[in-house]
């Protein structure tokens, strides 16, 4: 047989109060609640003015470690050595004269020579016909440089040799260009 529960309460069971003892144990609480001990928030950083006073005054005696400031001689019977202070001499004008860095003027031909001896710039050619794209300080630098190398080129009468060895190579592109084909049709209309 399975034993029955009952919700009575028994010799185990909490008494119930009073309201009028209730409220007093509540009041006890808040009380005991309210009763803190320690420092206020933000004392740790507050400054006190008399306590800290009379605080350093305590511990300048209390500290044997530290001694006097007073300068002593290492020789002995020699007295103490007092090094004068330094004089600030405010009054006196700059010993040397500043001047802005002028740049130094190269001719087109060394100008493009170093253009094209510039390692960052020919890597930076490598990365760009391999197909990577540029971005950034790079592309900038790319840009610039690239420009000024096709303004020296223009300016020195120097013509690219890429542009001349691509159209010599395409031989299809020769074959579809107008003028074969112009040719072609004439030779046809010749022999009609």
């Amino acid at each position: 047989m399975s034993r029955t529960k009952t919700r009575k309460g028994g010799s185990l069971a909490p008494k119930k109060l009073s309201k009028d003892k209730l409220k007093e144990m509540r009041a006890l609480k808040e009380v005991r609640a309210k009763a803190k001990t320690g420092n206020k928030p933000g004392t740790r950083n507050a400054v006190e003015g008399k306590n800290s006073q009379q605080e350093t005054n305590v511990k300048k005696d209390s500290q044997p470690g530290k001694g006097s400031k007073k300068p002593v001689s290492l020789v002995a019977g020699a007295a103490a050595v007092i090094v004068p202070e330094p004089v600030l001499k405010r009054h006196l004008e700059p010993q040397v004269e500043l001047k802005k860095v002028v740049p130094v003027e190269l001719s087109p031909e060394q100008e493009l020579e170093q253009l094209e001896n510039d390692q960052r710039l020919l890597d930076l050619i490598d990365r760009h016909e391999s197909g990577e794209l540029l971005v950034g300080k790079d592309a900038k630098y790319f840009n610039t440089k690239i420009a000024r190398h096709q303004a020296l080129c223009e300016l020195l009468g120097i013509e690219d040799e890429d542009d001349d060895d691509e159209q010599g190579d395409d031989l299809y592109s020769q074959f579809l260009s107008n003028n074969l084909a112009d040719e072609w049709l004439d030779d046809d209309e010749d022999d009609k």
